[in-house]
């Protein structure tokens, strides 16, 4: 197991809690590497908001991890059993190319996203200063 220290540091709080969890084999039963170590996966999302998320993160909401796992980037993956989806509602597999097994200097990589509004204000400040300069 890697001890977070080995990360480096400038590594957001959300990202290394993330990481001490899927790492943790005291928390395998709820939260996990995939058998690559590409991914992760929650095995019972009631229990996991219920039991860890409190204790982590300091709220039970399950919408709002997955909020925060997409704005830092993190997809989820659709499993596909014997050509079929699987629907099996209680496991979710998220993934990130910057999270994985046996590699936690990676983390540093992971950014949050801008959001959009912040986007489009920075857009148009540089298409202002682009008018001004022809």
């Amino acid at each position: 197991m890697h001890t977070f220290s080995e990360t480096g540091a400038g590594v957001p709080a959300f990202l290394a809690k993330l990481w001490r969890l899927v790492e943790d084999p005291e928390t395998n039963d709820l939260i996990s590497w995939s058998t690559d170590g590409r991914s992760f996966i929650i095995q019972n999302q009631a229990q996991f908001a219920k039991e860890l998320l409190p204790l982590n993160y300091k709220h039970n909401n399950m919408a709002s991890f997955i909020r925060q796992l997409n704005m830092y980037g993190f997809h989820k993956i659709t499993s596909i059993d014997n050509g079929g989806l699987r629907f099996d509602k209680d496991e979710m597999e998220f993934t990130h190319p910057c999270f994985q097994k046996d590699h936690p200097y990676l983390l540093e990589h992971i950014k949050r996203k801008i959001a959009n509004s912040k986007q489009q204000q920075q857009q148009q400040q540089q298409q202002q200063q682009d008018d001004k300069s022809s």
